[in-house]
C-alpha cells in the first residue's frame, strides 16, 4: 500500500490540532452595556445551538463556560440580538444597540408583504405568541379584544357556533357586513352560503345558529392574522374590501422544527344561572295568593337539569423537514368539546400540509398548501325563534314547574304535553350537522430579473354541510306529526387564478419604487337541497324521507357568480425612506350586478412621513414617529346572486284549469333592476405611529371617517304589488371614530418582565339617508321579538340621524292605580307612542392584556370590556310578570313587584332595555417551562388557562355579550337577547412538547 504524503500527514495532525483546541472549554467574561454605556441586567446569553447560558449580573458583568468557536447570543426585550463568536480571548465585552424589530416585522398585506416602518395604511396584527389561549374552535377568537377597530362577538356559547365580526362598525344594512377572509393568498366568500346550510331558520325547536366554517380551520396552523382596515389597505381588493379584511397566514416550518404535540384537557361549566323560583318559593307564591298549581313533590331545579359539567379535549401534532432548497410542514388536529347544555357537542378532525421549494439560484419559488377539515356538531335545541307557545330545551327548563318531576317512577321522562314538553327529554331529538372544508393552493414565481418578478396563484375551496333533524314519534313535540325530520344539503366551492408582476428597484441612492400589477379571476358555485317528511310509519326511521314519510317541502337550486378583476399597486419611497407614497386601483367586474354597472372601479392614495428620521427632528426619547393620511373607495357585492334581473316563481294561491289539467299560476319574485351595483365606502383615515424609549413603548393613534353609499337595500314595495320586496341601492351610512393601541415593555430586568398592550376603540354609527332619485324611505322597522310578549312587532327602526340598532318603542313611565302599565304620551292623544328608547351601538371598546415573566413561570391576563350599549332583554320580558306563575315558573323579581297587577300580561317597552357594558376577565395563563436539558426535548411546557371566569356587569341575563336571531329576521338586528345559549366558564390543564 503506498505511504501517505508527508504534506498530507502534516495537514491532519495540524487539523486535529486545531480541534483539540476549539473542544477545550475555557471561562468567558465580559460587561454588557448599551449604546451609553450604562451596564446592563438580566441580558440572556446562549450558546448557540445548546440550551446553556447564563445572564448578566446588575453591573452587566457575565460569565460561562464555552468552547473556541462557540457564538454566543445576546438577547434582550426592545434591543438587537447580537452575537459573538468565540476565538482565543478571554473576554468579550458587547453594546446592545436599540432594536426597532416592531418597525422591521413583516406584515402581510393584498399580494404580498410590507415592513410595518413602512405602511402608508391602518393594519394591526396578532402573532401567534400573542393569541388567546384556551379552547378556541375558529380563528376570530384567537384575536377577541387584542385589535382596536375590531368588535368580535360570539353569537352563542353552543360549541362551533359563529361569530359576527365587524372592522370600524356597521356599514351595511341588507348587505353583508362580514370582513372578507383571503387564507394563504386565496379570498373566500362564506357569507351568502351561511344563509342556506343553516337550516329551518323559523322553525322551532331547532337551533337558528349558522354553520361557521371557520372552524374547519385548526388555530393552531396559524402564524398570524392581519386585519387591513382602512382604504389604502383594503382597496387593492376592490369591490370585496369594504368591511375590511382579514388575511390569515398559516405556519411553514421553521429552522430546527422536527416535531411538536400540544394538548389539553379542559372542563367548562355554566358562569351563573337566572335567578328563577326554587320550589319552596314557587309554593309559598302559589299558596299565598289561593292559586292552583301543579304540584307532584318534587324539588327540581331545571337549570340544573340541563346544564352540565362538560369536557374538552385537543391534540396537535405537526412535523416537518427537508433543507434550504425544499420544505414541509405537516399536521394533524384532533378535538372534541362538549357543550354546557345537555346534547350538545362538536367533534373536528383537521389535516394540513404547506411545501416549498427554491431552485435555479432562489430565482424560482414554488409554494403549496392544503388544508382539510371535518366537525361534526350535535345541536342541542335551543333557538331564539320560538313563537307564542312553542318550546325547546332551554325554555321549557326556565319556564317549567319546579314542584315537577324529571322522571315518571317507571323511568320514563314525565310530560304534560305537546306545548309543555320535559326539558331533559328534548334530547331525544336529533339535530346533526356535519362540514367539510378543503382548501388548496398552489403559488409559483420566478425572478425574470433582479428587479422584476412574475407570480401566479392557484386556489381551490369546496365547503360541503349536511344537516340531519329528527323530531320522532314517540316525543311530545313530534306526536301530531308521526314523526318529523328533514335534510339539508349545501355545496360551497370556488376555483381561483391570480398572476401578477411586481416591479421593484432603488431609483437613485435614496429612492425605491415598487409597482405590483395583477389580474385575477375567482368563480364561487352554490349548491343547494332539502326535503322535510312527517307521517312516518315507523319511529325507527330517521332520515329515509323518501320511502318513509309524506314529504312536506322538496326544494333544490344551484347558482353561481364570478368576479374578475385587474387591478395594480404603485409603491414610491424617497429621501431615505422618510416620504412614502401608495396609490392602488382595482377594476371589478361582478355577475352579481346589472348590465349598466356591472364594472366597478376602486382607488386609494395614501403617504406617509417619518418624521422621527428628519434631521431637525432631535428629541431622543421618541424612537419613532410617523404621520399616515390615506383616502380611498371600497365597495361591497354580499348579496344574492340574480337579484338584478327578473325571476320568476310558482306560486301556489292561484292556478287555470286547462283541459281538465290544474296549472300553476308563474309569478315574479322580484322586478328586473339593471341599474343595480355594489355598495361604495369612501374612507379618510389619519393615523400617527409612535416609538418611545427606544420603542419601550409604541403604539398608534388612528382617526377615520368612512362614508357607504349606494346601500344595497331589500325594501317592502308599494302595495298592490305582485312582488313583495325589492333590492336597489338606496341610502346612505356613516362611521366615524377613533383607535387607540398601545405595547409597552413596563419591567425587564434578570428575573421579571412585565409587558402590556391596551387597546380601544371609539366609534359613531348614523344612517344618512334611506332614498336615492327612484326610491324613499322615511324609516325601516326591524328586528320582532320573540315569545309571547306584545305587542309582536319590531322593536329597532333603522331611520336618517340615528344609528343602526336603535331601538324604538313605548317608553315605561311606571303603573296605575289598578297596577297596570302605563307609557309615555308625547302627543297628548290617547294612547302610548313609540319613541326611542335605547341604542345597542357602544360608547366605546377596549382590550387590556399583560405577560409576565419569572424565571422558568410565564403567565398571561386578558381583559376585554364594552361601555354605553343597550340590550333588550326579551327573555326577562317573557319572565318577569306574575301572570304567568305558577302556570309557569318566572324570575324571583316577578314576585319581590309589589305594584304590578297579576292582570298585566308580558308587555314590551323601555322596561326591558337593560345597559349593556361589561368588564369580562376573558382569560388567564399561567406556565411554567421545564428544564429538558439532557433529554429528547428541545422545550417542554405545561399550563393552565382560565376562560371567561368572571363577567363586572349590570346586565341580568345570561350573559351581556349576545348576538341573537330573532324570529322573522329583519334588517342588521343586532343587542336583542332571547333564549340565547350562555357561554361557559372553562378550565383547561395543557401541555406544549418539542423535540
Amino acid at each position: 500500500m503506498k505511504q501517505f504524503p508527508k504534506k498530507l500527514i502534516v495537514f491532519f495532525c495540524c487539523l486535529f490540532f486545531n480541534l483539540v483546541l476549539f473542544a477545550q472549554e475555557k471561562t468567558v467574561t465580559g460587561t454588557v452595556t448599551d449604546n451609553n454605556g450604562v451596564p446592563m441586567p438580566g441580558v440572556n446569553i446562549l450558546i448557540d445551538g445548546t440550551s446553556e447560558g447564563t445572564q448578566t449580573n446588575f453591573d452587566g458583568q457575565y460569565s460561562l463556560e464555552a468552547s473556541r468557536g462557540d457564538v454566543l447570543v445576546f438577547s434582550f426585550m426592545g434591543l438587537q440580538t447580537m452575537e459573538v463568536r468565540v476565538g482565543a480571548e478571554d473576554n468579550y465585552d458587547v453594546i446592545m444597540e436599540a432594536d426597532n424589530a416592531s418597525l422591521q416585522e413583516v406584515v402581510v398585506i393584498g399580494y404580498g408583504t410590507e415592513q410595518r416602518r413602512d405602511l402608508t395604511g391602518a393594519v394591526s396584527s396578532v402573532s401567534s405568541e400573542d393569541f388567546n389561549a384556551g379552547v378556541a374552535v375558529a380563528p376570530e377568537q384567537l384575536m377577541q379584544g387584542k385589535v382596536a377597530g375590531v368588535n368580535i362577538v360570539q353569537n352563542s356559547g353552543q360549541p362551533g357556533a359563529a361569530s359576527t365580526v365587524q372592522i370600524r362598525g356597521s356599514s351595511s344594512i341588507s348587505a353583508g357586513s362580514d370582513p372578507l377572509y383571503v387564507i394563504d393568498g386565496v379570498p373566500l366568500q362564506f357569507g351568502s352560503s351561511n344563509n342556506f346550510v343553516s337550516g329551518m331558520q323559523g322553525s322551532s325547536p331547532f337551533s337558528s345558529q349558522p354553520t361557521n366554517p371557520l372552524n374547519t380551520l385548526n388555530p393552531a396552523d396559524i402564524e398570524s392574522i392581519d386585519i387591513l382596515k382602512d382604504a389604502s389597505a383594503t382597496a387593492i381588493y376592490g369591490s370585496r374590501g369594504a368591511n375590511g379584511v382579514i388575511v390569515i397566514t398559516t405556519k411553514s416550518r421553521k429552522a430546527n422544527e422536527t416535531l411538536t404535540y400540544d394538548s389539553y384537557v379542559g372542563v367548562s361549566t355554566i358562569r351563573e344561572t337566572l335567578p328563577f323560583l326554587s320550589a319552596s318559593e314557587y309554593r309559598n307564591y302559589a299558596e299565598n295568593n289561593d292559586l292552583e298549581y301543579p304540584d307532584e313533590g318534587a324539588n327540581t331545579n331545571w337549570q340544573d337539569e340541563i346544564f352540565r359539567t362538560a369536557i374538552s379535549h385537543n391534540h396537535n401534532l405537526a412535523f416537518g423537514g427537508g433543507n434550504a432548497e425544499s420544505n414541509y410542514r405537516a399536521s394533524l388536529g384532533y378535538t372534541s368539546q362538549e357543550g354546557i347544555i345537555l346534547s350538545s357537542g362538536l367533534e373536528k378532525y383537521t389535516g394540513r400540509l404547506n411545501a416549498n421549494h427554491r431552485a435555479l439560484d432562489d430565482r424560482l419559488k414554488i409554494g403549496f398548501n392544503m388544508t382539510y377539515g371535518n366537525v361534526a356538531e350535535d345541536n342541542t335545541p335551543v333557538s331564539s325563534n320560538v313563537n307564542n307557545e312553542g318550546g325547546n330545551l332551554l325554555k321549557d327548563a326556565l319556564r317549567w314547574a319546579p314542584t315537577l318531576p324529571v322522571r315518571n317512577e317507571d323511568g320514563s321522562f314525565y310530560q304534560l304535553g305537546e306545548l309543555r314538553i320535559n326539558p331533559v327529554s328534548w334530547t331525544e331529538v336529533d339535530d346533526e350537522r356535519n362540514t367539510e372544508f378543503f382548501l388548496g393552493s398552489g403559488n409559483f414565481s420566478y425572478d425574470i430579473t433582479n428587479a422584476l418578478t412574475f407570480r401566479v396563484n392557484l386556489g381551490l375551496s369546496n365547503e360541503n354541510v349536511q344537516r340531519f333533524t329528527n323530531l320522532p314519534a314517540t316525543h311530545p313535540s313530534g306526536e301530531t306529526d308521526r314523526g318529523r325530520a328533514s335534510i339539508n344539503k349545501a355545496k360551497n366551492y370556488s376555483t381561483l387564478l391570480e398572476t401578477t408582476l411586481n416591479y421593484s428597484k432603488a431609483i437613485t441612492d435614496n429612492s425605491h419604487l415598487d409597482i405590483l400589477a395583477g389580474y385575477s379571476f375567482q368563480r364561487f358555485v352554490y349548491e343547494y337541497t332539502f326535503t322535510e317528511a312527517n307521517q312516518f310509519v315507523s319511529s325507527s326511521v330517521k332520515w329515509n324521507l323518501i320511502q318513509s314519510g309524506n314529504t312536506l317541502a322538496n326544494n333544490s337550486f344551484k347558482t353561481a357568480n364570478r368576479l374578475e378583476s385587474i387591478f395594480g399597486r404603485l409603491n414610491y419611497k424617497l429621501m431615505d425612506n422618510r416620504y412614502i407614497f401608495t396609490f392602488t386601483l382595482r377594476n371589478d367586474g361582478s355577475s352579481r350586478f346589472g348590465e349598466n354597472n356591472r364594472y366597478g372601479l376602486f382607488p386609494s392614495g395614501a403617504f406617509a412621513w417619518r418624521i422621527s428620521d428628519e434631521e431637525f427632528f432631535n428629541y431622543e426619547p421618541i424612537s419613532n414617529l410617523k404621520l399616515r393620511t390615506g383616502y380611498g373607495i371600497t365597495g361591497n357585492q354580499e348579496i344574492p346572486n340574480d337579484l338584478y334581473r327578473q325571476q320568476l316563481t310558482i306560486s301556489g294561491s292561484a292556478s287555470y284549469n286547462l283541459g281538465g289539467e290544474t296549472i300553476p299560476s308563474v309569478l315574479p319574485s322580484n322586478y328586473a333592476n339593471p341599474d343595480l351595483q355594489w355598495e361604495q365606502t369612501s374612507q379618510l383615515n389619519i393615523g400617527l405611529d409612535f416609538g418611545i424609549l427606544n420603542e419601550r413603548i409604541s403604539g398608534s393613534i388612528d382617526y377615520y371617517k368612512k362614508n357607504t353609499t349606494d346601500l344595497l337595500l331589500q325594501f317592502s314595495t308599494t302595495a298592490p304589488s305582485v312582488v313583495n320586496t325589492q333590492w336597489a341601492n338606496v341610502g346612505e351610512v356613516q362611521n366615524e371614530g377613533f383607535e387607540l393601541a398601545i405595547d409597552a415593555a413596563i419591567i425587564q430586568n434578570e428575573n421579571f418582565s412585565w409587558n402590556t398592550n391596551f387597546n380601544w376603540t371609539r366609534n359613531r354609527n348614523e344612517v344618512i339617508s334611506l332614498s336615492n332619485d327612484q326610491f324613499s324611505r322615511d324609516e325601516i322597522r326591524t328586528a320582532p321579538l320573540s315569545g309571547v310578549v306584545t305587542p309582536k312587532d319590531f322593536s329597532q327602526i333603522i331611520r336618517p340621524g340615528l344609528p343602526i340598532g336603535t331601538f324604538y318603542g313605548r317608553q315605561f313611565t311606571g303603573y296605575d292605580d289598578e297596577g297596570m302599565e302605563t307609557y309615555l304620551d308625547v302627543d297628548g292623544v290617547e294612547g302610548a307612542d313609540l319613541v326611542v328608547i335605547g341604542n345597542a351601538q357602544p360608547d366605546f371598546l377596549y382590550g387590556f392584556t399583560n405577560n409576565f415573566r419569572w424565571g422558568d413561570f410565564d403567565a398571561s391576563v386578558t381583559l376585554r370590556g364594552v361601555v354605553g350599549n343597550d340590550i333588550m332583554n326579551n327573555t326577562a320580558a317573557e319572565f318577569s310578570y306574575p301572570s304567568s306563575a305558577p302556570g309557569l315558573n318566572v324570575l324571583r323579581t316577578a314576585i319581590e313587584d309589589t305594584e304590578i297587577s297579576r292582570s298585566q300580561a308580558p308587555q314590551i317597552s323601555s322596561r326591558w332595555i337593560e345597559d349593556g357594558s361589561y368588564l369580562r376577565l376573558d382569560n388567564i395563563n399561567i406556565g411554567y417551562t421545564i428544564n429538558t436539558e439532557n433529554t429528547v426535548l428541545q422545550r417542554a411546557r405545561v399550563y393552565v388557562t382560565g376562560q371567561n371566569l368572571f363577567v363586572i356587569t349590570n346586565y341580568s341575563g345570561f350573559d351581556p355579550e349576545v348576538r341573537t336571531n330573532t324570529n322573522q329576521g329583519g334588517t342588521a338586528p343586532i343587542g336583542i337577547d332571547y333564549l340565547a345559549y350562555p357561554r361557559p366558564s372553562v378550565y383547561q390543564l395543557g401541555v406544549s412538547l418539542s423535540f
